[in-house]
């Protein structure tokens, strides 16, 4: 029972250590359950991350975290969704796991013809890198991916993958 409740304890102490001011409104922001299933260097992170006060994290899509190589350097990235605290508008965060850059895509800011809000997708998920067959609509073709990508999609309905194109992340449209 004792080792039990000591594993509890410390699980709980994660949490409460990754909801700190610097990322959190309130302790209710991020709970117990999200803190305590994200990848500790990633917990790490956010708890550092004081220029992104502005966001909270969503565990509203499942899975709710991502890993891949989002951007090619051979390092293990992580994106998750966030919410823009003040608009309530949704995007997502990825941060790259060599250099901890943070790029927040929508979330209240425009995102490359996509709109400021995430809210319609209901699903996501690793899309491999490599060449991307050609999509519903495009007049520049398909791209090959230097890196994984991010399936977006809204269930029944539209699809399309966020890639880093070497100097950001842009959209293409897979499906409508």
């Amino acid at each position: 029972m004792t080792k039990c409740f000591s594993a509890f304890a410390l699980l709980i102490s994660v949490g409460a250590a990754f909801c700190q001011p610097s990322w959190c409104a309130e302790p209710m922001d991020v709970g117990f359950e999200l803190a305590s299933n994200l990848p500790r260097a990633f917990v790490e992170y956010l708890h550092s991350a004081r220029r992104l006060d502005s966001y909270t994290l969503e565990a509203r899509v499942n899975p709710f975290y991502l890993q891949g190589d989002f951007n090619g350097d051979g390092s293990i990235d992580t994106a998750i969704f966030v919410r823009e605290k003040q608009s309530g508008k949704r995007g997502l965060l990825i941060v790259h796991g060599a250099t901890n850059d943070p790029y927040v895509l929508a979330a209240g800011t425009e995102f490359n013809g996509r709109g400021d809000d995430f809210s319609r997708f209901d699903a996501w998920r690793v899309y491999p890198r490599g060449p991307v067959p050609q999509g519903a609509t495009s007049a520049s073709g398909p791209p090959t991916l230097q890196g994984d990508g991010l399936h977006l999609e809204v269930l029944e309905s539209a699809s399309g993958i966020i890639y880093w194109d070497g100097a950001r992340y842009a959209w293409y449209q897979q499906g409508d």
